[in-house]
C-alpha cells in the first residue's frame, strides 16, 4: 500500500478539487487551475500546484524546490498515476486495488477487535498499540461538521464567504469559497471530482484520516460549502499552519497528451499491505 505520508501528502492536493464536485458547473473547455501552498507567516514562495481538468480526466502538477510529483486521474479507464519525476518512476493505482485494499483492512479491523475482546487490559493496551502502527492510524469515522462564520471577505480578486470546519469538534480547517460566477463558467456538474471521489471512497471510510487531512474534502463537508474554494487554511494543534491560495483559473482547450503518461517511465509496484502477526 502507499506509504500514509506519502498518499497524505498528494491527497492534500486533490482534496482541494474534491470540493468542486457539490458545485454544479461544467466548463464547455478544458479548466486550468493554479494554486500556492505555503506556510502560515512563512516569506517563502512555497509549493505550486497546477491542475488540469477535461472530460472524465484530471493532471495534477506539484513543485516545490527540487521536488516534483505528477497525478493523473482517468475515469473512463477507472485508474490514477502517481509519477515520481526525478525517478522517472510511477505507480498505478485502480479501483479494483482500491476496493481490494479497503476490503483487506476492513478484515484485519475486524479480526483485531475480535482478539482483543477478552484479552486482560493490558495485552489490550499492547494490540491496539500495535494495530495502531501497523494499520496506519485507522479509527473510527471523525466527526465533520462546518461552520458559516457569515463573514464576508476578498482574496487576491475573489470575494468569497467564511466557512470553519470542525473534526471531532475542533477546529481542522477554515475554507474562503466564492460564488462560481465570478469564474465565467457555465453552470452544469464537474463529473470529473465526483467521479474522484468516489475512486477513493471505500478507502476513506476505512481510513477516514483520508478526509480529515483536508478536513472540508469529506463529503458531509462538501455539502455544507457554498461555493469555490478560493483560499484554504489548514488548523495544527488548534492554529493555522498552512494555506491554499488559488491564483489562476482560466478555461481553455488542453491537449489530450496531457492525460497520458509520460514516456520513459519504470513502473512501480504499489506496496503490499501489512499482514497480521500472532
Amino acid at each position: 500500500m502507499v506509504g500514509g505520508r506519502e498518499m497524505n501528502i498528494r491527497l492534500s492536493y486533490v482534496s482541494f478539487a474534491l470540493l468542486i464536485g457539490c458545485v454544479a458547473w461544467q466548463a464547455q473547455a478544458g479548466v486550468v487551475m493554479q494554486q500556492v501552498e505555503r506556510a502560515i507567516g512563512s516569506n517563502q514562495a512555497g509549493e505550486t500546484v497546477t491542475m488540469y481538468m477535461d472530460a472524465g480526466k484530471l493532471r495534477v502538477e506539484g513543485a516545490n524546490g527540487g521536488s516534483q510529483y505528477l497525478l493523473i486521474f482517468d475515469n473512463t479507464k477507472q485508474v490514477m498515476w502517481m509519477v515520481d519525476l526525478p525517478k522517472k518512476s510511477y505507480m498505478e493505482i485502480t479501483k479494483a486495488q482500491v476496493e481490494a485494499m479497503a476490503n483487506q483492512m476492513s478484515q484485519m479491523m475486524q479480526q483485531m477487535e475480535q482478539a482483543m475482546a477478552n484479552v486482560p487490559p493490558a495485552q489490550r493496551a499492547m494490540m491496539e498499540q500495535m494495530m495502531k502502527g501497523r494499520m496506519g492510524g485507522m479509527a473510527p469515522p471523525p466527526e465533520i461538521t462546518v461552520r458559516d462564520k457569515g463573514a464576508s471577505d476578498t482574496v487576491g480578486q475573489f470575494s468569497c464567504k467564511r466557512y470553519e470546519i470542525l473534526t471531532n469538534g475542533q477546529v481542522s480547517s477554515e475554507v474562503c469559497a466564492a460564488d462560481p460566477s465570478q469564474m465565467n463558467l457555465d453552470a452544469s456538474a464537474f463529473e470529473t471530482f465526483k467521479a474522484l471521489s468516489e475512486f477513493y471512497e471505500p478507502l476513506r471510510r476505512i481510513m477516514p484520516q483520508m478526509a480529515a487531512s483536508g478536513g472540508w474534502s469529506a463529503p458531509s463537508a462538501m455539502d455544507q460549502i457554498n461555493g469555490f474554494p478560493v483560499q484554504t487554511i489548514r488548523y495544527e494543534g488548534g492554529k493555522p499552519a498552512s494555506e491554499s491560495v488559488l491564483q489562476t483559473f482560466e478555461e481553455r482547450a488542453i491537449d489530450a497528451a496531457q492525460f497520458a503518461l509520460p514516456s520513459g517511465l519504470k513502473k512501480q509496484e504499489m506496496p503490499k499491505m501489512p499482514q497480521m502477526g500472532r
